[in-house]
């Protein structure tokens, strides 16, 4: 394992891959490659469609088997992640969940995959950025 996805990364990589560059879709689309995903997000994903800001094809417990797939590990919160996002030097926004998992980046010493232009050049951490893009057109 070598990469975190973000949230949004996961979100993007599932229901929207036309919005992912091609690079990062061969990357996330690779059956060679596993990725961690922080257990925070999650809690994100059910929080909200929860509040109905995000619509899913199938009740969360279905769509979580289904989006999770083969490739996708869960990182569970520990305390050596919580102490580490607690002490995150400039971090870059005062999101909680975005310090969870860029915590859980830094301890599994894992590249994060992010669309978040604010943690794009943060340098405490692995980062690789990418700029999600209009939803292309199948052919």
């Amino acid at each position: 394992m070598k990469y975190l996805l973000d949230t949004s990364a996961w979100l993007r990589g599932y229901l929207e891959p036309g919005t992912v560059p091609r690079a990062e879709q061969a990357m996330m689309t690779s059956p060679r490659e596993v990725f961690g995903l922080s257990g925070i997000s999650l809690w994100e994903v059910g929080k909200k469609h929860q509040q109905g800001k995000l619509l899913l094809p199938s009740g969360l417990a279905a769509w979580f088997r289904l989006a999770l797939g083969n490739n996708v590990e869960i990182l569970p919160l520990t305390t050596e992640i919580i102490v580490d996002a607690m002490n995150l030097p400039g971090f870059p926004n005062h999101d909680p969940a975005d310090e969870l998992i860029t915590a859980t980046a830094r301890v599994h010493n894992l590249t994060l995959l992010t669309t978040d232009r604010r943690l794009k050049g943060y340098r405490h951490a692995r980062i690789h950025y990418f700029k999600p893009g209009v939803e292309r057109k199948k052919k």
